[in-house]
């Protein structure tokens, strides 16, 4: 079983108990107890769950994923700054992918750019883009009740028919040793993707999401920026982010 998908399953079992011995967790995943070992050690560094004296107990704070809703009503004022910046960037025929996620969709009002062709999949996205006359196509596959988001074999399948001029990306954690991270594995993937398919890649990144590390990691391409608000960028640790990162915002 490779690591991700172990990871996973000892999350889950978690998930079922509040507690888990080492010995349960063995029997649960049919593997040793180094490889358990090594794995709990890896899933608390990165604040997934604690270990307790004989086994370990789920962090809960760090796994469970907010739902949309919740989500758009989180820092709405940031997230529409962010949004503003980064439609800016849009230009007149481009062809967009824009992610699904609150930030992402706080863009849409402010496109001004004429005859561009906007590919996403969050199911969200599509009555906002449409009410813009902005030309959508969608990303078919499995939708994720929380998101709202397209993922799976299928959504990836037709998302590498496509190459783009710009890529729109939400992020749930950024962190100076762990990168760019989100709590689902699916959504990972299609990030990533997308993030090889387009020219130029932007991630979208509130105050909220600095030194935050969740359990699937987006490798970030040599393309990449970052645009933030004045907000974050008041954020200690901010100096350190910049030096590692490309980044775009901070003004209006």
């Amino acid at each position: 079983m490779i690591t991700e998908k172990r990871h996973e399953l000892i999350l889950t079992e978690l998930s079922k108990k509040d507690f888990l011995t080492l010995q349960e967790l063995i029997d649960r995943t049919g593997c040793s107890a180094s490889t358990i070992r090594r794995d709990l050690s890896k899933l608390q560094n990165f604040g997934k769950l604690k270990r307790l004296h004989g086994g370990a107990t789920l962090n809960q704070t760090s796994v469970l994923e907010p739902n949309l809703a919740d989500k758009r009503g989180t820092n709405l004022k940031e997230k529409q700054e962010i949004g503003k910046i980064a439609a800016r960037e849009i230009e007149d025929c481009d062809c967009v992918f824009l992610d699904a996620g609150s930030t992402t969709l706080e863009m849409i009002p402010f496109i001004k750019a004429n005859d561009i062709i906007v590919v996403t999949n969050g199911l969200t996205h599509v009555e906002e883009l449409l009410k813009y006359g902005i030309r959508t196509l969608i990303i078919g596959g499995e939708v994720k009740s929380t998101t709202f988001a397209t993922v799976g074999a299928s959504a990836l399948e037709t998302l590498k028919r496509y190459r783009f001029d710009k890529v729109f990306l939400g992020m749930n954690g950024i962190d100076l040793k762990y990168g760019l991270t989100t709590p689902d594995e699916q959504e990972a993937i299609i990030k990533h993707h997308a993030m090889e398919l387009g020219t130029q890649v932007y991630v979208l990144i509130d105050h909220a999401k600095y030194e935050k590390v969740y359990f699937a990691h987006v490798p970030i391409e040599a393309n990449v920026s970052l645009i933030t608000s004045k907000k974050a960028m008041t954020n200690k640790y901010f100096r350190l982010f910049a030096e590692k990162y490309n980044f775009i915002g901070g003004t209006l």
